[in-house]
């Protein structure tokens, strides 16, 4: 009786590794986003020129206030294509405002095994509440340079801090 009980035991515990491996190496294949910065402004007094006189309602950021790489891990040496969506979670947003990216640069590849490049994205995009493609490209790359603007900022609008935030999402095509 002992010994179906131990051989029972022993395959489980094959089984259970076999699965454990295949999930790792699933895992290594998956593609990944890594967002870094963010955007905060300050609209200044000397905008407001006058009592009762709007304003120049147009602000944009640096051109690299935000970098995104786009990679599998150890830098995959095989082909892949992938595509990046954007939207905007609202936190407190006033709807008169609008927030557009564009993508500044290429950023570099992510390895040296082979050509890699990206496309799309380089004019100004009206973020919205909804997924949209924004730029795609092909196998790794890193430090790829966003820059925002906003549009339609007003005296009209009353004063106070307002806030999104941007979702980048990554899909391998």
């Amino acid at each position: 009786m002992k010994k179906p009980v131990f051989q029972i035991r022993w395959w489980g515990q094959r089984i259970f590794t076999a699965f454990f491996c295949l999930t790792v190496q699933v895992g290594f294949a998956q593609i990944f986003i890594d967002v870094t910065g963010s955007w905060s402004y300050s609209v200044p007094v000397s905008d407001i020129t006058e009592a009762g006189n709007n304003f120049s309602g147009t602000y944009t950021s640096g051109a690299s206030q935000v970098l995104i790489d786009v990679d599998k891990p150890r830098h995959s040496a095989a082909i892949f294509n992938w595509r990046v969506d954007v939207k905007k979670t609202d936190i407190d947003w006033n709807s008169a405002l609008s927030l557009y990216a564009r993508r500044t640069g290429d950023g570099v590849p992510a390895d040296s095994n082979g050509s890699s490049s990206v496309s799309g994205g380089t004019s100004y995009l009206l973020i919205t509440n909804s997924n949209q493609q924004f730029f795609t490209g092909i196998r790794g790359r890193l430090d790829i340079p966003i820059q925002y603007q906003m549009q339609n900022v007003s005296v009209l609008i009353p004063a106070k801090t307002y806030s999104t935030t941007i979702i980048y999402t990554v899909t391998e095509l």
